[in-house]
């Protein structure tokens, strides 16, 4: 009889443990909707922050693509761990690959972070963007709208 369940056990233990491996193997992915863009003009870039330590200077990850005559655009970033995102998009209108701005640094083309924030005198915090993932595994940005 204790042969059994220990037997049981080492399964169980087994299962448990091979679970884990495939969960790391096939971690969730975010889905990013943008809403806002002229069809056939320019490309967006999305850009994927994790902590106030990279926001707005080093993406974790980055995608770019080209608009086509759709006006909805979407991002998947797979491969993601659980924890505290963060996403910026620029509406690159003249594919000259960065944000245009103009006097003051203010931006000339359409911006859009995650949680559709805003901010004061310049972009939104990272506290104001960020969103837990993967509690919140789909998004939509509206370019050239923000909520205070």
């Amino acid at each position: 009889m204790r042969t059994i369940n220990l037997q049981w056990l080492f399964i169980t233990l087994f299962f448990l443990y091979s679970l884990e491996l495939s969960a790391e193997h096939y971690p969730h992915k975010l889905t990013v909707l943008v809403v806002g863009a002229k069809a056939n003009t320019g490309q967006v870039i999305a850009s994927l922050f994790s902590s106030t330590d990279n926001y707005l200077k080093e993406p974790v990850l980055k995608h770019v693509l080209s608009i086509n005559d759709a006006v909805e655009i979407q991002f998947v970033f797979s491969e993601l761990k659980a924890g505290m995102y963060a996403v910026s998009v620029v509406y690159d209108e003249d594919g000259n690959g960065k944000l245009n701005t103009g006097f003051l640094g203010i931006p000339s083309e359409a911006v859009g972070f995650s949680n559709n924030a805003k901010g004061n005198f310049g972009p939104p915090s990272f506290y104001k963007a960020s969103f837990a993932f993967p509690e919140l595994e789909n998004i939509s940005i509206i370019l050239g709208q923000a909520k205070e």
